[in-house]
């Protein structure tokens, strides 16, 4: 399934994949439960992903401290960074553009209010199957205080049903190109 959900979301036309992401980016900007948080964990979009830098921007300049994660394959973690722009950010693990420890400051874990969590395939139940590694489901574990969390894809992404296991952190809403929806509560 990840691998057919992943060559979907590839086959989609460029200048279409934009027009979703701009969508997207309108919608989580206007979304009132993040415009809420003041700090914001993101992602920097990689191959076909939903290009949120429009979000990283926009959200900054309203005075919104952004991280991005640093992925440590050693440790298998990632480790959030304050973003201050794209001149602070270098080629990491699997080619993703990461925060440069060196010019960047560790985001202080407390403060954190929301998280948007990327990823293969997400469902109407707060479901999500990421790209295999685990990193964000580790990081989301070792949290003390849960944050906001928000599913980030394109609608072709979204399935039925992403079968979750025990360990696995039901998010809170979906963001896709044609909104925002809160997760269907099951309990």
């Amino acid at each position: 399934m990840r691998k057919r959900l992943l060559a979907e979301r590839a086959a989609v036309d460029t200048a279409v994949r934009s027009r979703w992401s701009e969508q997207f980016c309108r919608a989580l900007l206007s979304f009132d439960q993040l415009r809420d948080c003041q700090t914001i964990m993101a992602f920097y979009p990689f191959r076909e992903e939903l290009d949120i830098r429009a979000f990283l921007e926009r959200a900054r300049e309203r005075g919104k401290e952004i991280w991005l994660p640093l992925t440590l394959q050693a440790e298998r973690k990632i480790v959030p960074y304050v973003y201050t722009g794209p001149a602070m950010l270098k080629q990491g693990a699997y080619g993703i553009w990461e925060p440069d420890p060196d010019q960047a400051v560790a985001g202080h874990l407390p403060d954190l209010d929301a998280v948007l969590v990327p990823g293969v395939a997400f469902d109407p139940y707060g479901g999500r199957m990421g790209y295999g590694a685990g990193y964000y489901d580790r990081f989301l574990s070792s949290l003390s205080r849960r944050p906001l969390l928000i599913g980030c894809s394109f609608e072709l992404q979204v399935i039925p049903q992403v079968p979750m296991e025990p360990h696995d952190i039901p998010l809170d809403y979906l963001a896709t190109e044609t909104g925002i929806r809160p997760r269907i509560r099951t309990e």
